[in-house]
């Protein structure tokens, strides 16, 4: 992988099947090449380690060939600002990865330190100051800020339509007869009528009127974090500044003879 460090940090990772393991807290460089060799992956308050020499860089942050559990069941390491050679191989032989010999790790050593001499030109450590500083990472972390719940109640409410029906009632009509009107005989009779009414018919049917479900809205922000860092500086002093402190140390020595 060639790409920078820096690059890296916060990167979302996605495992093998699919799912986000966590985002990119810290990179560690391999101590020859100095290239990016493995990645801290923060998922709430528990960080775990992938190698980084298969993995690629998507548009969508940082994919490595393996899954979720694979990824959270590695061994829980502690390993500062500095992975160690212990480290790192406990690291490659949980991940199947090839894994240095003794020997060869020597070989690698020595050959380090040999291009660090003939980069400062033969010297050894003793006769150079190293400055240091200290530089600020910045990682991120996903957190569960709280859950949103959809539940579904039924309600009963009355409800009143109006309906247009009818009924029939009775009614007599009387009309008078002519002469000419045929008679007949003495006799009982009746007759008979149908009455009818219209009722109103009571139905319900379920339907459909909407869909509804939650989703997650990411909102994109920046913020600033402030802190402090240390940086090492290296100045000359004169050799008169030098007599002068060594003046004073003598002073104080014959004011206080017993200390």
């Amino acid at each position: 992988m060639t790409t920078q460090a820096e690059e890296l940090l916060g990167a979302q990772v996605t495992g093998a099947d699919g799912k986000v393991v966590g985002t990119v807290e810290q990179v560690f460089r391999d101590d020859v090449d100095g290239t990016p060799a493995w990645a801290r992956v923060r998922s709430g308050k528990t960080g775990r380690f992938v190698p980084l020499g298969s993995s690629q860089v998507t548009r969508d942050g940082l994919s490595v060939p393996y899954d979720t559990q694979k990824i959270m069941g590695g061994p829980s390491i502690d390993a500062g600002q500095h992975m160690s050679a212990a480290q790192a191989e406990e690291l490659s032989r949980y991940y199947g990865l090839t894994v240095p010999t003794q020997q060869s790790q020597q070989a690698r050593q020595t050959q380090q330190t040999q291009q660090t001499q003939q980069a400062r030109g033969g010297l050894t450590d003793e006769e150079w100051l190293v400055r240091q500083e200290e530089r600020l990472q910045v990682g991120k972390e996903m957190l569960e800020t709280g859950r949103i719940r959809l539940h579904r109640y039924v309600d009963v409410e009355p409800v009143e339509q109006a309906v247009h029906v009818y009924h029939e009632e009775y009614d007599i009509e009387r009309m008078p007869v002519n002469a000419d009107e045929r008679t007949h005989d003495f006799s009982e009779a009746e007759q008979e009528i149908i009455l009818h009414e219209e009722r109103a018919v009571l139905r319900k049917e379920l339907v459909p009127v909407e869909r509804v479900r939650l989703i997650a809205r990411r909102v994109e922000e920046d913020k600033s974090f402030r802190d402090e860092i240390r940086r090492e500086r290296i100045e000359i002093e004169p050799e008169q500044q030098l007599a002068q402190s060594g003046m004073q140390s003598d002073t104080n020595t014959r004011r206080n003879p017993g200390r």
